[in-house]
């Protein structure tokens, strides 16, 4: 692949990559760096990608490997140096789409909070495979490339963190951990 086939490749796989990257993210901000990181690493990287062989997968490898060198190097400056984190700012007035009722986009707004805490609280193998699925939009033969198992083992994950999610939103929501 050409230098100048990197345009191609974010016209194409940009909206799905930056859903994928704040699903795993979490926050704009990181969402937006992941991103930009992800398509730098890829126009470093063209002369490995080929158009022909699923781009896609390979930038969501890309993305799921820049985020877990980050967290990792993020969790070791955190055993040496813990930072205060801000709280999470809530529902902004101007935020609320017009013509929809302020309460119900407060209760969607927390449904979807509380999901995320518990996709959160899944174990890091079915997180990768729920968020690489759901948010990355990706097919189980792709994730199982990516992370370079059988799709046997993706459907068996996918299976389990849904089960966990379900009992979760249809529980008391107490925060227990789920089992690997």
């Amino acid at each position: 692949m050409e230098r100048s086939d990197i345009n191609l490749l974010i016209e194409e796989y940009g909206d799905s990559l930056y859903r994928y990257c704040k699903s795993i993210t979490y926050q704009v901000e990181d969402a937006e760096d992941l991103y930009q990181q992800t398509f730098l690493k890829a126009f470093e990287l063209h002369k490995k990608i080929s158009l022909d062989k699923n781009p896609r997968s390979y930038l969501m490898s890309l993305a799921t490997n820049i985020w877990r060198n980050h967290k990792s190097m993020y969790a070791r400056h955190e055993r040496i140096a813990p930072k205060i984190s801000a709280e999470a700012e809530g529902v902004q007035i101007e935020d609320v789409q017009s013509g929809e009722n302020v309460l119900e986009q407060l209760v969607k707004e927390e449904e979807y909070a509380r999901l995320n805490m518990c996709v959160d609280r899944l174990p890091d193998k079915q997180k990768q495979v729920i968020l690489l699925f759901y948010a990355g939009e990706m097919s189980i033969e792709d994730i199982a490339k990516i992370l370079k198992i059988p799709k046997g083992t993706v459907k068996s994950r996918l299976n389990k963190a849904r089960q966990c999610l379900r009992k979760e939103m249809e529980g008391d929501g107490n925060g227990t951990e789920y089992p690997g």
